[in-house]
């Protein structure tokens, strides 16, 4: 099994989130507590801080529902195992082994941070971090039903799913489902996707070129991706173009989600968006 610490994939955080959107703030509201594994018993307590909104959710609730996912049977020690679990691809083996695993990746993070109940802590800190993640994809009957749009792909069996990323970040994501089911499916056909130019403001500077799945910018082989797992991000406003050999291509933009209105110093004229046509 590949071995990669906890300071590494925290540049990833959790599944594509970014620590540019981790909601980190000062006050305090309620400890959370732990205990290590091995033979000495440590609890661990690290403050939870305010929800700020915009969607974000805990990492630990992220990590959790993805280990839950990838490993129903399996009984967390701590919360490194947690983390790890819920950060890293899914792992072949015994339980067991998957403890050895975990285990051995925990003696660099003591080394690194000088203590067990130091690398705990960190790790805790970590899981009580609220972020806006991007990619996860929705639960049936989720409170962010109004902001997923599926629309069928003519000539297919198949249908494209717009879902909510970090709106901070204004990212919208998709995925591909099967028109009669919902379920997500991996790529179901030949196809590309491009990010075009709006074609009401084809002058503009959009972001145009060829797009590709999360897992497959990430070096993944199609073949490896978990299926159902795919996933592209994109961005709120961007029109992209769905091409398949044969076939009449798809076009379409991705909505934009609006924000409250922040007031400015400035005086702002009221002009129309769109004239014509003409």
């Amino acid at each position: 099994m590949k071995t990669e610490n906890l300071r590494q994939r925290a540049k990833a955080r959790l599944p594509y989130n970014t620590s540019k959107r981790a909601k980190k703030h000062a006050s305090q509201v309620k400890p959370a507590s732990v205990a290590s594994s091995g033979a000495s018993a440590t609890t661990i307590s690290h403050p939870i801080p305010p929800n700020p909104g915009n969607g974000a959710v805990l990492s630990r609730d992220i990590c959790t529902e993805q280990m839950r996912k990838f490993y129903p049977d399996f009984q967390p020690r701590n919360d490194y195992d947690v983390a790890v679990l819920g950060t890293m691809p899914k792992q072949d083996g015994t339980t067991a082994e998957i403890f050895a695993w975990i285990d051995e990746q925990f003696k660099s993070e003591v080394e690194y941070h000088g203590s067990r109940e130091a690398a705990l802590r960190k790790t805790t800190a970590f899981l009580n971090t609220w972020v806006e993640p991007t990619g996860k994809k929705p639960a049936p009957g989720g409170d962010e039903a109004k902001w997923i749009f599926v629309r069928p792909i003519p000539d297919s069996q198949y249908s494209i799913r717009l879902f909510p990323g970090s709106i901070s970040a204004a990212e919208y994501c998709m995925d591909f489902v099967d028109s009669a089911t919902g379920e997500p499916v991996n790529s179901p056909f030949e196809y590309e996707l491009w990010g075009v130019p709006d074609p009401e403001t084809p002058w503009a500077m959009p972001m145009c070129g060829r797009l590709r799945s999360i897992e497959r910018a990430h070096g993944i082989k199609q073949e490896d991706i978990l299926p159902g797992e795919e996933r592209f991000v994109l961005r709120d406003g961007q029109t992209c173009m769905l091409m398949r050999p044969g076939k009449k291509s798809l076009r379409f933009t991705v909505p934009v989600r609006l924000r409250k209105t922040v007031e400015e110093p400035v005086d702002v004229v009221d002009l129309p968006r769109t004239l014509g046509p003409v």
